[in-house]
């Protein structure tokens, strides 16, 4: 009775629509998707929020530590919490929310293309993948330049588009390895060189040294000096550099275009010329792989699922936890971080990632929390729809709108808007699906693939 139920509910094919005829090449119908691929979707799209939020809302010199931020965190009265904000935020959130979405991106890809070229001519999965690709680059160019730089669609789109297709024939356990090796060890390269951990080591040595040197009333050598003096230079110029960052962060929309457009492509190309892009091609590869062999459709067993997310997050906690620790008792200076959360960055991320979707699949395969899974499949059947829509809501809450709140408030106050915004993504998606099948920007995007306009009432495709 146990398996039953669990290929009822995961199985692509079981559903109401078994007895139609299905068109040769054209979208997924409502009973033939996956329904842990939309609850770990909506999971994901939430959670990246979290993150997200820092950009959002103010200037900061670290990724997603809170240093050099308008209002200064870890001070006062509230320093505790926002001390106990940031490590919940990288033992569960941090980089695994985008992992994830990587994972599932991954999934989609063999999912979409086994589907035509069961269905369809040959040739007929190559041109829907590259049309869905090119599309969803032209989505996230827009997405990039004229609402938010921080965009992912446009990475995610040329990744597949460059390496996916001729490597989704592997079987899963190729799969598996390569985009575990891939993402662990290229994201580790491409971590390193995106944040200059060599040079940012370096300096901070000369800097130790110097300091040393001084104390002990000796003279530094010409590199201390030099790097005492550039850490003095940086140190007096941040708050001006803040000031400045959250003046240009509260620009008026049109006037904000420009510089936005020019962060978002500097920021793309930089994505790809650092090697950060192996990160999300060792994501995707992992979850072609994951795919495969049931185990993101909940078809493994409790007990694969219990041991991966406690293998999962026995690496990726205590990774956190010391680092955060190390981190926060050296100041959170770009040395301490990059030295205890940034160089092992990848290897938590991924162990983490793959924990948080293996309780999550363990909770839907148990029936357990049925209302708030059901909640967040809502959500991630709508997840393009609800992205877009997180974007313009913080650009209108922070910087847009008449409150103008970019910068303006402490650490632990981005929560509340975090929470907000979560309301209204899980309301939204809920009131939306009870009349359509489809969220209006996966519609739009559905019919650009398809060239034909799609059915979009849930009545069309009942």
């Amino acid at each position: 009775m146990e398996n039953s139920s669990a290929v009822t509910l995961f199985h692509p094919t079981l559903s109401h629509n078994k007895g139609r005829k299905q068109p040769a090449a054209g979208p997924t119908l409502l009973g033939q998707r996956i329904v842990a691929l939309d609850v770990l979707r909506g999971f994901a799209l939430l959670g990246i929020l979290f993150l997200n939020i820092e950009t959002f809302s103010g200037p900061a010199i670290l990724h997603d530590v809170p240093m050099g931020t308008g209002k200064p965190a870890f001070v006062g009265w509230h320093a505790q919490l926002d001390l106990a904000i940031v490590t919940i935020k990288w033992m569960l959130f941090e980089g695994k929310m985008r992992t994830l979405f990587a994972i599932l991106y991954g999934a989609g890809i063999v999912l979409l293309t086994e589907r035509l070229d069961r269905r369809g001519p040959p040739g007929t999965a190559l041109g829907i993948f590259c049309r869905r690709n090119l599309w969803l680059l032209v989505f996230g160019l827009l997405h990039g330049t004229l609402i938010w730089y921080g965009d992912i669609l446009a990475r995610y789109a040329l990744v597949a588009l460059l390496f996916m297709y001729p490597l989704r024939r592997l079987a899963a356990r190729p799969l598996i390895i390569l985009g575990l090796s891939i993402g662990i060890l290229g994201g580790t390269f491409g971590v390193a060189r995106t944040v200059h951990a060599p040079e940012v080591l370096a300096a901070e040595r000369l800097r130790v040294e110097g300091q040393a040197a001084l104390a002990a009333h000796r003279v530094p050598s010409p590199e201390q000096r030099a790097a005492l003096d550039a850490d003095a230079r940086e140190r007096s110029r941040l708050p001006a550099k803040t000031a400045e960052s959250i003046r240009e962060g509260r620009l008026p929309y049109v006037r904000s275009i420009a510089p936005r457009a020019d962060t978002y492509l500097d920021s793309l190309i930089g994505y790809f010329r650092s090697g950060m892009f192996l990160e999300v091609a060792g994501s995707m590869l992992l979850g072609m792989g994951l795919y495969k062999t049931g185990f993101l459709a909940g078809a493994r067993s409790r007990r694969r699922y219990v041991a991966t997310a406690a293998l999962g997050y026995a690496i990726s906690m205590p990774i956190v936890l010391v680092g955060m620790a190390m981190a926060h008792a050296g100041g959170f200076t770009m040395a301490a971080a990059t030295r205890w959360l940034y160089l092992p960055y990848t290897l938590e991320v991924v162990a983490g990632a793959i924990a948080n979707a293996s309780l999550l699949l363990l909770i839907i395969r148990n029936g357990w929390l049925a209302p708030v899974t059901a909640a967040l499949g809502n959500v991630g059947r709508t997840a393009f729809s609800n992205y877009i829509l997180t974007s313009l809501l913080c650009q209108f809450v922070f910087a847009w709108g008449p409150w103008k709140l970019y910068g303006a408030l402490e650490y632990y106050q981005q929560v509340y808007v975090v929470v907000a915004v979560w309301a209204l993504n899980l309301a939204a998606s809920a009131l939306w699906l009870r009349s359509f099948a489809y969220g209006p920007l996966e519609w739009v995007w559905r019919s650009l693939v398809y060239r034909k306009r799609q059915p979009m009432l849930r009545q069309q495709l009942a």
